[in-house]
């Protein structure tokens, strides 16, 4: 399953050295995977990432567990600004 995850972030170089060296190991264990992650050329504050995970039921328990909420926001996420869109995908 693929989807994509837009959030406000306060820094890009902060939230990429949590996410790249805690997150994507946790999130690699669980099935997933990181395919694109960058940020708008125009707005660096604004995150996107294409990302693969198993089910829709994986990525719930990621977007639902308090510690790693806590984490995300000590990244410099805005958890109220996270929209996740499931990306129906044809080869």
């Amino acid at each position: 399953m693929i989807f994509l995850l837009q959030e406000e972030i306060d820094d890009y170089a902060k939230f990429t050295a949590w996410f790249n060296n805690e997150a994507v190991p946790k999130i690699e264990a669980a099935g997933g995977r990181v395919l694109v992650q960058g940020v708008e050329i125009e707005n660096e504050n604004m995150l996107h990432l294409v990302m693969e995970s198993p089910d829709q039921e994986t990525v719930g328990a990621f977007m639902s567990d308090e510690q790693f909420t806590a984490d995300r926001i000590a990244a410099g996420v805005h958890v109220e600004t996270t929209k996740v869109t499931f990306l129906k995908s044809q080869v």
